[in-house]
């Protein structure tokens, strides 16, 4: 253990992933761990596998599939309680973008518009960092579907400069490559573009669950229901416990409402809601879902929340701000008016 401290220090190693295999006959027991270097090797993360050594590729691949997607929310929660002690300009920088990662996802609104400030700091403190112009990007996306913007012209000149700047910084990141396809499909209804940047940042890594769920919300918006539910569930396969599932799980419950599946959709809505009350578009959709259900007094009580949100809701309103297909925003557009919002 004295060699293995002594390698990890000299590389300024943070965390090691171990391992110990056994192998009786032709099965194959694996346990795999995350330790934290910085504090003595303390074991933060741990998983047992089972195989065999007739499908030794496919063993491999559980590993690899299941440690990538599950120790990275570990690895970005001890990273928030560590790096407020670090002072290079890099590391400050790194650190507002978590900050602002954390105001994005709770979703409150004094939050989510101090998160701004915190990816405006990060750029100035490194203007090179793409990640920081790629959330810059994603902050714009949600200012815009929450209005909780004077300008929302503003917020998409903003977004499509930060998802660009992000991608011209680098290239071959799958996570700015996945946002900018958001906005792309979301901001700028350009699809065909949309698509083609997914399908890159998922080639790049196949294991980014960001990746999947805009992916997702692209096929939603291109009419592809059953493509858009198969990549949300792949995204919630690949973080289960990421603490922020609920844009995964709204994902979800919008393709299975626009497949017409009407009651897997509800209850994705209640989980939803449950995770984040405040959810604007979360809210927009499930009183799409309780219009065409008929169940006119959960939509009235569920409209009455939107308002004190929205105060300025109108079915034409809610049903522009997605790029979606005629026949799609007809359904969307009749269960908003039979949930009682007003057309105009």
């Amino acid at each position: 253990m004295a060699d293995v401290r002594t390698i990890c220090q000299s590389y300024h190693l943070d965390y090691v992933i171990d391992g110990t295999i056994h192998i009786a006959d032709e099965n194959i027991h694996v346990d795999v761990s995350l330790v934290d270097v910085v504090l003595g090797f303390e074991k933060i993360w741990q998983r047992h596998f089972e195989g065999s050594l007739r499908d030794l590729f496919s063993l491999q691949h559980d590993i690899a599939f299941e440690t990538v997607s599950q120790i990275e929310p570990d690895i970005s929660q001890r990273h928030v309680q560590v790096l407020s002690t670090v002072t290079t300009s890099i590391a400050r920088s790194h650190w507002s973008v978590l900050t602002a990662i954390r105001g994005i996802f709770r979703m409150d609104q004094l939050g989510f518009m101090q998160a701004r400030d915190e990816l405006l700091r990060a750029i100035e403190l490194d203007p090179t960092y793409a990640a920081a112009h790629g959330w810059l990007a994603y902050w714009s996306i949600i200012a815009v579907g929450q209005g909780w913007v004077e300008n929302p012209r503003t917020m998409v000149e903003l977004a499509g400069a930060a998802a660009s700047r992000a991608i011209q910084l680098d290239p071959y990141n799958a996570r700015a490559l996945a946002i900018a396809g958001h906005v792309r499909a979301y901001i700028f209804h350009d699809l065909p573009s949309a698509l083609e940047l997914l399908e890159r940042a998922i080639e790049l890594n196949p294991n980014l669950p960001i990746a999947w769920t805009t992916s997702s919300w692209s096929r939603i918006y291109n009419g592809e229901h059953s493509i858009a539910i198969r990549h949300a569930l792949t995204s919630l396969s690949l973080s289960p416990r990421d603490p922020h599932i609920w844009f995964v799980e709204h994902a979800l419950m919008t393709a299975q409402f626009f497949a017409r599946n009407l009651e897997e959709a509800d209850v994705l809505a209640g989980i939803v809601l449950g995770r984040n009350p405040n959810h604007v578009s979360a809210l927009n959709v499930r009183l799409a879902i309780l219009g065409h259900l008929a169940r006119r007094g959960e939509a009235l009580h569920c409209l009455g929340i939107l308002r004190r949100l929205d105060p300025n809701i109108t079915v034409h309103r809610i049903a522009s701000r997605s790029p979606l297909r005629p026949e799609d925003k007809g359904f969307y557009m009749e269960g908003l008016e039979l949930a009682g919002v007003p057309r105009q």
